[in-house]
């Protein structure tokens, strides 16, 4: 990690929004990891409906706010204090928390989809000003190593809030410790908010457009006319995308290629989350604090030998399926799983070392006053590719195709964005 980053953590300015987006993300996914779980193994059952129809609807309506709001959330982000919105949106998801609480108690699922939805809509409107108050709040030389902490803040709270959320609420009163767990981490989390030091408004005459439709279609026109903005949002979506894939596939691969039971799943995944976040601080060390996207060109390639060694290295493959599951000490006790871990931590590590340099320039070379509206585009841009790929990756299963297979379809496919890291390469 870069000395710098280091140094971050340890000032008021960065440490108060890195514990408020930690803490933000982790509940997230505390409680969507618990609204599936429930789904799965209870309310399905007791609905007699099948789990993967609800967890979709669930899914669904988390992103689709991303789609519909984040085009206004910009526009809010750049025309007020940035610092006190935050504390807004904090006091909000403290709200959310106490209607999640109820919903867990009576066990109502359309409360819990709707309070879902609440959180996705929050984080529409926290999202632009996360990334774009950073270079309000760091110098030019610090920029990249807090955004490679915030990358790996987000990716271990994630994976905290999967783990925690997974494991705790189907024991003997799961739903009531869950919901003191959130409402606190929301608490500490709005307090946290309130010291974000003021930055002022970046464009405090603007003119906020509520029409959705047009102010969406206005937005991306924006982002696709600027040269620099452009690639950078291309990358960072892609990455998005390709972390989702990976995450969507793992239990499928684990289960059937590698016999590997829930457990094994759930380390797996670890793996991959901490790897991302590796790979987000390591960028930041090997550029020494350059804005710079001479390393996307060399981790896209990596992205992709990775992947492809990946796939070769599962075992199971022309339709052969593992017979039984075992559990994660005879999973270890095997040197093949090594090399299969090894090789998922150095596909995460690439893609982090991908996703941070791109951050950094989208708010690097957007103007101020700007910042913000740049940030949502990037968001609507990110959300459509994940459900595109995704879209995808289901037709090609549909098709006959193994999971193993996607994976190996999009590691190729990543050949195709080293046109795009180069177009930015030459344009900085």
């Amino acid at each position: 990690m870069a000395r710098s980053a280091v140094s971050l953590l340890g000032t008021r300015r960065f440490l108060a929004l890195f514990v408020t987006q930690f803490l933000g993300a982790m509940n997230d996914n505390l409680f969507r990891q618990a609204l599936i779980m429930l789904i799965t193994y209870r309310i399905a059952e007791q609905m007699a409906v099948q789990p993967a129809v609800l967890n979709n609807l669930a899914i669904g309506l988390f992103i689709l706010p991303y789609f519909v709001f984040s085009a206004v959330a910009g526009q809010l982000a750049d025309k007020f204090d940035k610092s006190r919105q935050i504390v807004w949106i904090k006091l909000w998801e403290v709200g959310l928390m106490l209607i999640g609480a109820l919903a867990f108690r009576i066990e109502s699922l359309p409360l819990m989809i709707a309070v879902l939805s609440g959180l996705g809509l929050q984080s529409t409107f926290f999202g632009p000003i996360k990334y774009s108050i950073l270079p309000e709040l760091t110098s030019k030389e610090e920029l990249l190593g807090a955004n490679g902490l915030i990358e790996a803040g987000t990716f271990i709270s994630i994976l905290l809030g999967l783990l925690i959320g997974g494991l705790l609420v189907l024991q003997p009163g799961g739903t009531d410790k869950m919901a003191y767990l959130m409402i606190t981490l929301a608490i500490i989390g709005t307090i946290s908010a309130s010291f974000v030091p003021r930055t002022g408004a970046a464009a405090p005459t603007l003119k906020i457009n509520f029409n959705i439709f047009t102010a969406t279609v206005r937005q991306l026109k924006t982002a696709w006319q600027h040269d620099i903005a452009r690639p950078a949002i291309i990358g960072i979506s892609w990455i998005w995308l390709y972390g989702s894939i990976y995450i969507t596939q793992i239990p499928d691969i684990v289960k059937n290629r590698l016999g590997g039971d829930e457990t094994v799943v759930t380390v797996i995944i670890a793996c991959f989350s901490i790897g991302v976040g590796l790979g987000s601080l390591m960028c930041s060390r090997l550029l020494k604090g350059e804005i710079s996207a001479r390393l996307a060109r060399p981790a896209l390639v990596a992205l992709a030998v990775t992947s492809i060694l990946l796939y070769l290295a599962l075992p199971g493959e022309n339709g052969v399926y593992a017979v039984a599951t075992i559990g994660l000490g005879t999973f270890l006790s095997a040197a093949g799983n090594w090399a299969v871990l090894l090789l998922l931590v150095s596909v995460a590590i690439s893609a982090g070392m991908v996703i941070v340099p791109f951050y950094a320039i989208l708010q690097d070379r957007s103007a101020r006053s700007e910042r913000s509206r740049m940030i949502a585009a990037n968001n609507i841009v990110n959300s459509g590719f994940m459900a595109g790929g995704t879209i995808v990756a289901a037709g090609l299963i549909v098709a006959g195709l193994t999971s193993s297979h996607v994976l190996l379809i999009y590691a190729v496919a990543n050949l195709l964005i080293l046109p795009v890291a180069s177009k930015l390469m030459a344009r900085l």
